[in-house]
């Protein structure tokens, strides 16, 4: 703009000259020749003077365009800003524009402000000046930044945004760069947490070319750790307690920052009771207050507990539970022999499974509970020595055999239902949890039972009669038989001797069979010899004999003392008409007659099946012995005439040759008779089928002569 003023200026001088020369002629010659030298002379000093301007204007325009140089930090003024970039002004031909990106947020420069901004080109590839604010903000903070590292002092910053490897921090309106290893002391696995935090310092690296600077925390760390390590020595000590903070939590623990060094809250050490985790108790960044247990100077390593700092419950535990305190608490754990609840932190008592219920047979405890349960409970006993607190459940109810007696007293006829049935008796409950038992021997005065299962089923609803009770021991001895008279008091009387009955068969064994001989409501068992059943040559009553069939008997002994009843056929047909005692012989001698032939029959069929079974066998080994001689006779008879025919220096090759052939052929016909001998085979063991259906019948038969035996 300078330059052009001193150009119109000339421009308007040689005007005014050209209008002097055009106004009409007033003077004399002589003054046209003065004038004409003037003129002359003023066109050499206007020449001379037009020079001395322009070198003049140059030397200006050097001097103003000197403050424009690439590299320079000037001062501009802001023209405006937009939402991409802020317009500034530095006096020269035109204005520049600075990416937004180069002003924080928080700082963006206001509309006829003046900020300091660097000149990075004057000219670019279209002409334009191209400034930089934050290559302003780097050079002018530089300096004090390298003095600051010099004097390795610390500087303060922000924590902006993270980036690959580590996070980029504010510091004097610069960014320099917070690898991850110099973020802290220790490993940080979510570093989102430091984004926009204040924090200090170092500075480790400046890059001037680059503009990059690299700084640490993780050295301004260990040096207040040193420092306040010190300090802290002095305060450290066993026995001392000390406020701290958690900053890290395990599965086996928590590490509690105390101001300079970590110590370590193990989780045995954190509750006099059980936990299962640290996280059950503590929180990162919660304060506590914790006891110095060990410390280790020469390895910094602080234990710390935080229980210590409570006396132990235990101490005075049988005054806080005495015998026969009713005491609240929650099931915590649950074996085989009980379940531990516990009554307070670091107090657990056991409800053995024989204290749960007084008429309930608990086998294992989560019957009736499970973890976590609340339950009330009585103190049985308390032992500090042992820290063994016995508890229990069914205490807090009436014990019902207490007054079992005055429900049920004994020789009372009762209702009862069948619960379980074993080999010696059954289980009858009588009221709810509450069983008696009636042995097998209690059930029936007359007959021989073997299992009670023979008479009784599960849930049958019954009359029992209580025969006894044992309140210590919670037994009810409950009887069937016991409803009614004992028909052996005076069954002489009803059955003397010689007395002739008719009595059905309920069971044949080997001695001979039993009968029920009917007297009066009852059914008195009786035993009839084998020699007794007056069939000649009879070994096996079941050859003659069947169950339910009725015979005239007499008895010829009864004991009392003993309960045995015996009778007899042949005495019963002692004294009476012969063809009567004829016809009952021959009606089962003709049963022993038909029983014989039909077993017989059945084993000799069994007997041949055996043989049929073994013939196949042995046949499939004749048929492999065969082929293998017509193998060998075939090859020997090759061989023989191979010999004949060929020559002696080819004989071996045809002689193998030919085998080959022979067993080729011999080998193809044992195939096809063994496809047939397949075809056999299949036909073999349908019939082996059969015969196995008919063995199975003759061993049953076997069994049940085995059994008559």
């Amino acid at each position: 703009m300078f330059v052009n003023d001193q150009i119109e200026v000339l421009e308007t001088n040689e005007t005014i000259e050209k209008t002097e020369e055009e106004q009409p002629e007033v003077t004399e010659k002589s003054k046209e020749k003065k004038s004409e030298v003037k003129e002359e002379k003023k066109k050499e000093e206007k020449k001379e003077t037009s020079k001395d301007d322009i070198e003049d204007m140059e030397s200006l325009l050097d001097e103003h365009f000197k403050k424009f140089e690439q590299g320079k930090i000037v001062e501009g003024i802001v023209v405006s800003v937009d939402e991409r970039s802020v317009l500034v002004d530095i006096g020269f031909k035109s204005e520049s524009a600075i990416s937004i990106r180069e002003f924080s947020n928080s700082n963006l420069p206001e509309v006829n402000s003046k900020i300091k901004v660097y000149i990075d080109s004057v000219e670019d590839g279209i002409g334009r000046l191209r400034l930089s604010k934050k290559k302003a903000d780097f050079y002018l903070n530089l300096e004090k930044l390298e003095k600051t590292m010099e004097e390795n002092k610390s500087v303060t910053g922000i924590l902006k945004r993270r980036v690959k490897g580590g996070m980029i921090c504010e510091l004097e309106n610069l960014e320099a760069f917070l690898p991850g290893s110099q973020i802290s002391t220790k490993p940080i696995p979510n570093l989102d947490q430091f984004i926009g935090k204040e924090s200090e310092f170092k500075i480790i690296k400046i890059d001037k070319d680059r503009r990059n600077i690299i700084v640490s925390r993780k050295q301004v760390l260990i040096e207040e750790q040193h420092s306040r390590l010190e300090e802290l020595k002095e305060d450290i000590s066993e026995g001392a307690e000390l406020d701290g903070e958690v900053r890290n939590i395990t599965d086996y623990g928590a590490f509690v920052d105390l101001g300079g060094i970590d110590g370590l809250l193990h989780i045995t050490d954190m509750s006099w009771g059980h936990i299962k985790h640290p996280s059950d108790m503590l929180n990162i960044g919660d304060k506590v207050k914790v006891k110095v247990l060990k410390f280790d100077i020469e390895n910094e390593k602080v234990s710390l507990g935080l229980k210590q700092l409570v006396p132990h419950p235990w101490e005075n535990i049988e005054t806080k539970y005495p015998e026969g305190t009713i005491v609240s608490g929650k099931v915590v754990n649950i074996t085989n022999y009980g379940a531990f609840v516990e009554l307070e932190s670091g107090v657990e008592g056991l409800v053995h499974v024989s204290e749960m219920s007084w008429t309930k047979k608990i086998k294992h405890p989560k019957q009736l509970f499970k973890k976590g349960d609340s339950l009330k409970a009585i103190v049985l006993s308390t032992s500090k020595d042992a820290r063994r607190i016995s508890l229990g459940v069914k205490q807090m109810e009436p014990n019902p055999w207490l007054t079992i007696e005055d429900r049920y007293p004994v020789d009372t006829k009762i209702k009862g239902i069948v619960k379980s049935i074993t080999p010696f008796g059954v289980f009858i409950e009588i009221e709810e949890d509450i069983e008696g038992l009636i042995h097998i021997s209690d059930i029936s005065w007359t007959k021989r039972i073997y299992h009670p299962k023979e008479v009784l089923r599960k849930n049958d609803v019954i009359d029992v009669k209580v025969l006894s009770i044992d309140k210590t021991l919670h037994r009810i001895a409950l009887g069937i038989k016991q409803l009614h008279s004992d028909p052996w008091e005076n069954l002489d009387q009803r059955l003397p001797i010689n007395t002739e009955v008719k009595a059905k068969i309920v069971k044949i064994i080997a001695k001979g069979v039993l009968v029920d001989v009917d007297v009066d409501e009852h059914a008195v068992e009786g035993f009839i010899p084998l020699s007794h059943l007056a069939i000649p040559g009879l070994k096996k009553a079941g050859m003659a004999f069947e169950i339910d069939e009725k015979l005239p008997l007499k008895v010829i002994e009864l004991d009392l003392e003993n309960r045995r009843l015996i009778l007899s056929v042949k005495a019963y047909f002692f004294a009476r008409d012969k063809n009567e005692f004829n016809e009952f012989v021959e009606l089962h001698q003709e049963r022993v007659n038909q029983k014989s032939e039909k077993r017989k029959v059945i084993k000799e069929n069994l007997v041949q099946e055996k043989k049929k079974v073994e013939k196949p066998e042995e046949a499939k080994e004749e048929k492999k012995e065969i082929v293998q001689e017509a193998v060998e006779e075939k090859a020997e008879e090759v061989k023989e005439e191979k010999v004949e025919e060929v020559k002696a220096e080819t004989e071996s090759d045809g002689i193998e040759e030919t085998l080959e052939e022979a067993k080729t052929e011999v080998v193809s016909e044992v195939i096809e008779e063994t496809a047939q001998e397949e075809v056999e085979v299949k036909q073999e063991e349908e019939t082996e089928e059969k015969s196995d259906k008919k063995t199975e019948k003759v061993i049953e038969v076997v069994e049940e002569d085995k059994e008559d035996e």
